[in-house]
Order: structure tokens, then sequence, then C-alpha cells
């Protein structure tokens, strides 16, 4: 009898977890399967919730700061260039410029169309790029890695990963590209010419234009597209003058300031403003990234 219950011990083993698990019915692993897949979508959304959480409160950290990303350069925004080397002279002196062209690694803006800018912005030589932000002048050190001059001329600047501020604006910006007509109605140079509203703020406008206007003229602005914002009326007075080229041909941007803007119109530019800038805020939170990364500057170099 001992014999018999001994063999019979050895011969039958229980079965195993999985191997109960394998016959059971097809209902139990619906169940598991559909357990399974909830929890790992909720471990994704908490990664997630985290992951922004972290980045928003790098973004807060930089700010206070005084940096910003260099995901902020754009297309058509208004920058200048200066030395980092060279005389004391060279180094206070600046070039106005445009962005032409924001890649993963590489920056483009126009190069400066004096002969004396275009030698002295050599490849390997260091230079800082100052862009007009919302509220901030920012710069990014950086160095010239290539120049095309074909057509306007191009300069290609390294990407570095953080924009230092330089100043704050009393007033909030924001960029445009609207068309206009510019009426000078002091000073030299006087009558209508068509011209582009390159940004508007509380403070004053950007204005580009084909002809060469006096700093301390006053200048009027009528625009179909900002009628409701700016009326006729008002007036501005031209601070700084700076040259540009634009397809081939040379423009000149006029910095004014309002000179007697009223506090109607100060209140409908402060919601102009505020409401730009939450499209602005709306469209580069779905804005999806391009790579388009320098192909070869050999060949575009000189």
């Amino acid at each position: 009898m001992v014999v018999v219950l001994a063999e019979s011990m050895l011969v039958y083993q229980p079965p195993a977890w999985w191997q109960r698990a394998l016959v059971a019915d097809g209902q139990s692993w619906v169940w598991i399967g559909t357990l399974i897949i909830s929890l790992t979508l909720v471990a994704a959304l908490a990664l997630r919730y985290l992951y922004s959480m972290w980045w928003l409160n790098r973004i807060r950290l930089l700010r206070s700061q005084g940096l910003i990303s260099s995901s902020e350069l754009h297309v058509g925004q208004c920058a200048h260039l200066q030395l980092l080397e060279g005389r004391e002279d060279e180094r206070l002196r600046q070039w106005r410029t445009m962005v032409r062209r924001v890649e993963p690694d590489f920056v483009h803006v126009d190069l400066p169309v004096s002969p004396e800018g275009i030698c002295r912005f050599t490849p390997g030589t260091r230079v800082a790029l100052a862009v007009n932000a919302i509220d901030s002048l920012y710069v990014m050190d950086t160095e010239v890695v290539g120049m095309d001059r074909s057509g306007s001329g191009i300069l290609y600047l390294r990407r570095q990963p953080l924009l230092h501020r330089l100043q704050r604006r009393q007033f909030a910006r924001v960029e445009l590209f609207v068309p206009a007509t510019v009426e000078v109605v002091g000073g030299k140079g006087i009558g209508r010419y068509a011209g582009t509203v390159l940004d508007i703020g509380g403070g004053g406008m950007c204005l580009q234009v084909p002809i060469a206007v006096e700093p301390g003229s006053i200048v009027r602005v009528d625009s179909p597209s900002l009628s409701s914002v700016v009326c006729d009326s008002v007036r501005l007075t031209v601070v700084g003058v700076s040259e540009t080229v634009v397809d081939g041909r040379m423009e000149y941007r006029l910095h004014c300031a309002f000179v007697d803007l009223n506090t109607e119109h100060a209140e409908r530019i402060a919601r102009f403003v505020h409401q730009k800038q939450r499209e602005k805020t709306a469209a580069r939170r779905w804005r999806i990234p391009q790579d388009n990364p320098l192909s070869d500057l050999s060949s575009t170099s000189s």
C-alpha cells in the first residue's frame, strides 16, 4: 500500500499557476487584457503629466533667470548683429538684420549690406544676435559658420539652446506684417508712402517704408487691418531708422513712438496686443517642428 501511494505521488503532480491560466476560459483573458491596457494608459498619461509639469517649471525657472529657449526664434523676426571680438568701436556697432530661417542647428539671417559688414562677418567670427521678443530684447552669443552672397545675402549662425535677456521694455509688443500707408506730416520727405507695419505696442510701432525718414519726423499710419486699433489721426514720432534689404532692394525701418495717444486708444492697443499674444501662444502650442538640416555649408560659403 505504501509503495502504491509513493508511486502515485511521483506520477501525479498538481499543475502550476501558469498551467491553470492556460486552460482558463476566454472571458477571463478578456478581463485580464483590459486591465493591462488600462494600467498602461494610466501610466502613460501620468508620465506625460509629470513631464509637462517639469517642462513648465523649467520654463518659469529660465525666464526668472532672464533666459528663454531658442525655439522662440522665428522667421521674419527683427534683429541686429554685434561683434564680440575686435576693436571697441567695432564691438559697439550694430548691424540691422532679419531672421530668414530657423533650423535645429543653424539660424539664417540677412547679411549686412555694407562692404565693411560683409568683410567682418567671416566664418568663425564670434557675434551676438539680438532679437525682439514680446516684451524684452534677447541675445544669443554664437559664431558665423557660413555665408551665401547670392541674391540679398544670407549669413549662417550656429544656433544656441538659450537666449539671454538684455533689457525689458515698458510696453509689450506683438509682431505683425500688414500693409499700411505711411504719411510723413512733419520734417523732411513729406508725403504718402506705401509701407508695412512690422510690430505694435503700447509705446509705439515699427514701420517699413521705401524712403529714409529723418529721426524726429512726425508720421501717421493708415492700415485697414488696424483701423479698429489705431485711427489715422494718431501721430507718431520717428525715434530711430535702420536699413534692411527686402527682395534685393533697400528698405528702411522706422522705430516710432506715439505722440498724443489718449486713454481710449491705449486701451484698444493693449487689448489688441493681448489678443495677438494669446493667438500666437495657441498657434505655437500646436506647431509641428520641421527639421531642415543645413546640407552643405562648404558649397555656399565663400
